[in-house]
């Protein structure tokens, strides 16, 4: 249960590490590809690689979601936990791609997690226009959970950026915010 918690949560903030490639090149991809290379980069625990595939606007809107959290005088212990620093200077001094990286870390410290990641078999079906700078790219991602196998249908968002289509957070990242709050203030 607790494997399929995190892969639940993984997929809400949000794929193959990025290849060495022009900038030319990677404005060229179509959103499937993007898609791709960002659930290659998450079965492969390429965390830097997920947030190089993420529009910068969602990396600093992720971290402003999650900034009380960490700033939080007495979440010492969720800061060391959630992104392996103490003090509220280190976590002001993270990059928003630093941020992200650590979170999705954090995520799959679980090795039946990482399995589940690894073994689980991705589909890109195609994508939807909404509007000229913004894609909903459709996939499945079929796994096997304690024997049990799920088939789950997602959507990753992606808009347009100076380096081709990158990811876009889902709606579900500002509850997991509010969730983390609430953890910080009842410690």
């Amino acid at each position: 249960m607790r494997a399929s918690m995190a892969v639940l949560m993984l997929l809400a903030l949000t794929a193959r590490a990025p290849q060495a490639q022009t900038a030319q090149a990677q404005t060229t991809e179509t959103p499937e590809q993007v898609t791709d290379r960002f659930i290659g980069a998450m079965r492969a625990a390429d965390w830097q690689g997920m947030a190089s595939l993420m529009h910068q606007n969602a990396l600093k809107e992720m971290r402003q979601l999650l900034a009380g959290v960490f700033e939080a005088p007495n979440a010492g212990q969720f800061r060391q936990q959630l992104l392996g620093v103490t003090t509220v200077q280190q976590a002001q001094a993270l990059s928003d791609t630093a941020v992200f990286a650590a979170l999705m870390r954090m995520t799959t410290q679980d090795a039946d997690v990482a399995e589940l990641l690894r073994t689980a078999k991705v589909q890109v079906l195609g994508h939807v226009n909404e509007g000229a700078d913004t894609v909903h790219v459709v996939y499945r991602m079929a796994m096997t959970i304690n024997g049990i196998a799920i088939t789950k249908m997602d959507v990753m968002s992606l808009a347009r950026s100076p380096v081709g289509w990158r990811g876009l957070l889902k709606g579900d990242v500002s509850a997991l915010a509010a969730g983390m709050r609430a953890a910080v203030q009842s410690q």
